[in-house]
């Protein structure tokens, strides 16, 4: 029999035909209400991957008694009693009674594209096997109104960055990408504009055209599942296309210029308060993409100057803007880099290399508790003390608070099956107030 962190999963529990094995039935009560505790539900989520890997001593796990691991930088007290973050983190340190920081990450992928890819998914790499991003699994499982991509992709910078992949999933499950800047004079996706001369009139005689020639080739081709598959995205690619209500959610200018300079005005600032819109039109996934945190040079010079004023400002005002318009319960806020750096910092280039073995991530919302620090490192910030989790237990946890089966076995293109998070569990400690 498996066992969740908690004792016996529900699953479990049923399959063997109610059988109480000896429990009280406080036990079983007790067991009850671990399980719904990870099995809140989210409407949307809002995932910030900070690409490169982002220095967790020189922002939510600050080490200042220690000369040798401290840095440049001073930790400043937030509104959450026994939690201090980095000063260039002013802004949600006033917000630190609305997430909850896991301070105990933990893994051995120390090079960008695997751990990247573990971090994505919520499974490590493997040589034959190509696993589906968190957006693509919730494409997949999650429905959405006609015309609203259930997941759309708002890249900011792509500095060492993994290229978002549906995986074994297929192409119909994939992103909606948006390239253009949001803070960018005349803000607009050129994706939702039909190309010179063409009306979506006539546009749609062209697909319709194209579908008839289609079905007479497709009984001779043999890789029918991946023509079904572009079948899909194609028709999906025409709904977004035709779809005001999107558009409208694009369209910044509906925003007022108090709410705007909230957020920032900067690339990132206005992908977060683009991405509340989305999610407040019924886009299920939101992944923002802010890539320059690989500080292997100039680690702190960095973080003061380019990373860490703009990532406080807009994460910090998106976390009070979803709570101010009632959006958080229903909306997992997701912020993480691949992995931490290290304690030992470079004297000749004033910077911090990989370090996949301790790693802070944010998350808010969708169930999760309020106000809470989970783990800890030593003194160093070298190793978590006592339980740390992986990526795959924090990919669990999501799919749990998105109502997704983690579990749930699905086939690849050739027919092997695989789970959707082949080794985590869920973090009950997550989601317990």
């Amino acid at each position: 029999m498996k066992k969740h962190r908690d004792g016996i999963r529900r699953r479990d529990f049923l399959r063997i035909g109610g059988s109480v094995c000896g429990l009280s039935l406080v036990d079983l009560l007790r067991l009850e209400a671990a399980q719904d505790a990870v099995e809140r539900s989210a409407k949307s989520a809002i995932f910030i991957f900070l690409c490169g890997g982002q220095s967790h001593l020189d922002t939510w796990d600050m080490k200042p008694e220690n000369s040798e691991v401290g840095g440049e930088f001073k930790p400043i007290p937030t509104n959450l009693p026994g939690l201090s973050v980095c000063e260039l983190m002013p802004k949600l340190a006033q917000q630190a009674d609305k997430y909850t920081v896991l301070r105990n990450v933990s893994h051995t992928q120390g090079v960008h594209g695997p751990g990247q890819l573990y971090v994505r998914t919520g499974n490590k790499t493997l040589p034959s096997m190509q696993f589906p991003d968190h957006g693509c699994v919730v494409s997949k499982e999650l429905t959405t109104p006609q015309g609203i991509p259930p997941s759309i992709s708002l890249p900011v910078v792509r500095s060492n960055g993994v290229i978002e992949q549906a995986g074994y999933l297929g192409v119909a499950y994939k992103s909606f990408t948006v390239r253009e800047d949001p803070n960018s004079p005349g803000f607009s996706v050129r994706a939702l504009t039909p190309p010179d001369g063409l009306s979506r009139e006539r546009i749609g005689r062209r697909i319709n055209f194209m579908n008839r020639i289609d079905r007479g080739l497709r009984t001779t081709d043999a890789n029918s599942q991946e023509m079904a598959g572009m079948d899909q995205f194609y028709s999906k690619a025409v709904d977004i296309l035709n779809s005001v209500e999107l558009r409208r959610a694009f369209d910044l200018t509906g925003e007022d210029d108090k709410t705007r300079d909230l957020y920032g005005r900067h690339h990132f600032g206005q992908a977060c308060l683009l991405a509340r819109r989305l999610v407040a039109a019924g886009v299920r996934f939101v992944s923002i993409d802010f890539g320059g945190w690989d500080t292997h040079q100039g680690n702190f010079v960095a973080l003061k100057n380019q990373l860490v004023p703009p990532w406080d400002e807009g994460l910090a005002a998106l976390l009070a803007d979803l709570n101010e318009r009632g959006m958080l319960d229903s909306t997992l806020v997701w912020s993480t880099g691949e992995f931490g750096r290290t304690p030992k910092i470079n004297n000749q280039n004033a910077g911090r290399d990989h370090w996949p073995r301790a790693n802070s991530m944010l998350l808010a919302g969708g169930g999760v508790a309020r106000g809470k620090i989970i783990g800890e490192t030593d003194k160093e910030g070298a190793e978590p003390l006592g339980e740390s989790c992986t990526p795959d237990d924090v990919a669990a946890s999501f799919y749990h608070a998105m109502g997704i089966d983690y579990q749930r076995e699905y086939y690849t293109p050739d027919g092997r099956p695989v789970l959707l998070v082949r080794d985590g569990r869920p973090i009950s400690d997550l989601f317990a107030g």
